[in-house]
């Protein structure tokens, strides 16, 4: 009996295992319009059941400033990344110790926890061909020669960090040979993985599709709150108040805000949508709207990073331009006539540098990276839309096939 109870034993195991779920994550409100920092962790924390450790940052000005967030019913990890970009400190949740503590941003983050490899032999592929059409041509020899010229792999690893802002929250990725290696957490990951997926078959990403619901949501929201010289503050929570995604203001702008003293001539009326005013109160202000992690957010930072972008080929109309710049060249016997070619002006870069005239012109300053004949725009809705109108202006065609 006992040797028949041993073997039933593992098999009992598997099966009480087997039907156990994880833990699903404690979900949190977190409606902080213009909140103190320090009073918004407390409340945060009496709904965890935490412990709020403030330690060094117990008497700073930081925790004395406003934050904004408006969030209903999410993960308490969401919920922290959210308060953290509006607080300007790094939220950190210990589920062991029960604990909020506080740190920098650039302070050393907990070590990976899985490391991927890439195997990017097609996209390397198309760069080399691009170099070999466009890329400049070097003219005799440099002494000494200190000019950083990477690999194809290596461009894509630097392109990959610097449209994702990797090496801002942890370490860098490998290059060898025709393969990219990082050693992330499971989100930077997935984050890595979409962007090469796209960088490959173009088109928005995942953040930028949502960026279009949440938009879209706005546009079904109306209200009466007109009147002249508002509180900025007044009309940021009328806008919000009654919306059904999360918002938050990053810290970019809450530094740039007095919520006490500054006002708007944005009315909000029947007659026209939500969206309508914060689009005209984003200009007004001047921030940028785009949406992060589910979110939407409100913020000063086009320059940098972001996982809202899309992806353009313009491979088709770098062929053009090629056509386009032969046929400007001149005799070579003019003193003043054009002898160059898009090979000398830069291939790709004479479509970015006009891409980034006209979004500057258009009140935008994104980033924009290429890769070979890849242009990744990064931004929300407003941003990539009116790039694709400025890249279409300039004889980009979505549905062209590549000469």
């Amino acid at each position: 009996m006992r040797r028949f109870l041993l073997c039933l034993a593992p098999i009992l195991l598997v099966c009480v295992n087997a039907g156990a779920e994880p833990k699903e994550e404690r979900k949190v409100n977190c409606v902080y319009p213009g909140e103190v920092f320090q009073n918004a962790l407390g409340d945060f924390a009496t709904q965890l059941g935490y412990t709020l450790e403030l330690g060094e940052y117990e008497d700073t000005w930081e925790l004395e400033q406003p934050i904004w967030v408006h969030a209903k019913g999410v993960p308490a990890t969401r919920a922290a990344e959210m308060i953290s970009a509006s607080g300007g400190l790094r939220v950190d949740l210990s589920a062991t110790a029960r604990t909020i503590s506080l740190s920098e941003f650039d302070d050393d983050r907990l070590p990976a926890t899985e490391v991927r490899s890439f195997k990017v032999e097609k996209l390397v592929r198309e760069f080399l061909g691009y170099q070999k059409r466009y890329g400049r041509v070097r003219v005799g020899e440099e002494a000494p020669d200190l000019t950083y010229r990477p690999s194809g792999t290596e461009e894509l690893r630097d392109a990959v960090e610097e449209i994702l802002r990797l090496t801002e929250t942890g370490g860098g990725g490998s290059a060898l040979g025709m393969r990219l290696v990082y050693s992330r957490d499971a989100t930077d990951i997935a984050k890595i993985a979409e962007l090469l997926k796209l960088l490959e078959a173009p088109g928005e990403s995942e953040a930028l599709r949502q960026d279009r619901d949440n938009r879209a949501h706005m546009q079904s929201l109306r209200s009466e709150f007109a009147g002249a010289d508002q509180l900025v503050s007044a009309v940021l929570w009328q806008l919000f108040k009654d919306a059904r995604i999360p918002v938050y203001i990053d810290h970019s702008v809450i530094e740039a805000l007095d919520f006490e003293y500054d006002t708007t001539r944005v009315p909000l009326r029947k007659d026209r949508t939500h969206y309508d005013a914060l689009v005209e109160l984003a200009r007004e202000q001047e921030f940028s709207v785009d949406s992060v992690n589910g979110a939407l957010r409100l913020h000063s930072l086009d320059w940098m990073g972001s996982a809202s972008y899309r992806v353009y080929d313009v491979s088709g109309l770098l062929a053009e331009l090629e056509t386009e710049y032969a046929a400007l060249k001149t005799d070579g016997s003019l003193e003043e006539g054009y002898r160059g070619d898009l090979r000398t002006e830069g291939g790709v870069e004479v479509v970015v540098n006009a891409l980034e005239q006209q979004l500057d012109n258009a009140g935008h300053a994104p980033l924009i990276r290429a890769y070979g004949s890849r242009i990744v725009v990064v931004g929300g809705i407003d941003i990539v839309d009116r790039a694709g109108s400025i890249l279409t202006a300039l004889g980009w065609n979505e549905g062209k096939e590549p000469k």
